[in-house]
């Protein structure tokens, strides 16, 4: 994170910050610069009953309230989304201009007034009441950093802007006659934008901290579920994952649509352990993982169960056995086509095969439970036929 600005140095991170940011931002601008509006609006009720030259403030006030609320609506339409800063910052300086042009109307009545009080012999200060517009300058500062939903940096360059902006106006007024009054109004700038600067700076670096601690929360939970919900071995579904995915499909009956589930045993596994030991053994097993999901198209969820056993999900326009056998056949074949494998600078073939059975639903209440126990029924059946076969468990019942 940039001490200066608070950007993170990763610029995805960054994006998604960013991403955050506006839409606290609309949240925020939602309610204060409505607010802020009708305040300001409301002051105009005061010029027009204690002024006698009201209209000038009339109409530069008209024209702030027009442009302020003017680009908060335009912030708030979709294509502006990502300009939420830029459009916002052009309403503090429309606003900080709109009150330092009052500032200067102020003071120029002042000092007609002044003339008028010197000829009639009255001493009054020269600024009168008019000091309020450089007060409302001031929480203008202050609404920038704090109320508008900017961020710091965008809010520290509208800030800067108005001090300078403030400075030029004072030397104009005075011209080197109140050297005084000049200074201070310039100090009290400075420290506003200090002060108020302080407060952005301090909650914006606590909400980008906040931010990360959330990133690497979010980050190590989706480890912790991946690892709860996928084998170590080959990267599928664990049994776990597979049952709670069966228990959503089950939830979502599709009309025209047949569903299966395809338990898959591999065919002379057990000797490639036996001979070979299981570092071959688990290889076999992450090479049949790769070419089971190779196979099957994108929306089909294959995993495994434990141990050789795998198992297939899948959604086939239809209503029925015929889409799921085909599959299981070319399940087959993509399973029994010979695994090369080098051990001590030799190559060693694998053959296995497998056996399928296959389980149509839903049927009559059908839980993953029982979709699987007749799939695994289906699949020990098919064993004893021999090797590489595929056999459908008991259709009937099917509720499609």
């Amino acid at each position: 994170m940039n001490p200066m600005t608070l950007c993170f140095a990763d610029d995805t991170l960054e994006r998604r910050y960013r991403r955050r940011q506006i839409e606290t931002s609309h949240k925020l601008s939602r309610i204060t610069i409505p607010l802020s509006c009708l305040l300001f609006a409301s002051y105009g009720l005061i010029e027009l009953s204690l002024l006698e030259h009201y209209e000038p403030y009339l109409l530069l006030r008209t024209s702030v309230l027009i442009g302020v609320l003017g680009l908060f609506l335009l912030s708030r339409l979709p294509r502006f989304r990502h300009h939420v800063n830029g459009i916002l910052c052009l309403a503090s300086l429309v606003a900080a201009l709109g009150t330092l042009a009052m500032f200067h109307v102020g003071d120029g009545h002042a000092g007609e007034h002044l003339v008028e009080s010197h000829a009639a012999g009255q001493h009054e200060d020269e600024h009168g009441d008019f000091p309020v517009y450089f007060v409302a300058l001031l929480l203008v500062v202050f609404w920038t950093y704090t109320l508008l939903g900017l961020q710091f940096i965008y809010a520290m360059g509208c800030g800067l802007l108005i001090w300078m902006g403030c400075t030029v106006s004072c030397a104009l007024m005075h011209l080197g006659s109140d050297t005084l009054v000049e200074v201070n109004e310039v100090f009290f700038m400075m420290a506003v934008n200090m002060l108020a600067g302080l407060s952005a700076y301090s909650r914006e670096r606590q909400s980008r901290q906040l931010f990360l601690h959330e990133c690497h929360i979010t980050g190590e939970r989706d480890d912790l579920r991946d690892h709860a919900m996928c084998d170590s071995l080959t990267g599928l579904l664990n049994r776990r994952a597979l049952l709670t995915r069966l228990d959503q499909i089950l939830d979502i009956q599709t009309p025209g649509t047949v569903q299966a589930a395809l338990f898959i045993d591999l065919d002379g596994f057990k000797p490639v352990n036996d001979r070979h030991g299981h570092a071959i053994g688990d290889e076999v097993l992450r090479i049949t993982g790769e070419r089971l999901g190779n196979t099957l198209r994108g929306n089909d969820i294959v995993g495994r169960l434990g141990g050789d056993e795998f198992l297939v999900l899948i959604s086939r326009e239809g209503n029925g056995r015929k889409g799921p056998e085909q599959l299981a056949e070319r399940l087959i074949d993509a399973i029994s086509r010979p695994i090369t494998l080098e051990v001590d600078g030799e190559p060693l073939i694998i053959a296995v095969s497998a056996s399928i059975g296959i389980s149509l639903f839903p049927f009559s209440g059908a839980t993953p439970e029982t979709v699987i126990a007749r799939a695994d029924s289906a699949m020990y059946e098919a064993k004893q036929r021999g090797r590489g076969v595929v056999v459908t468990g008991n259709p009937l019942r099917l509720v499609l």
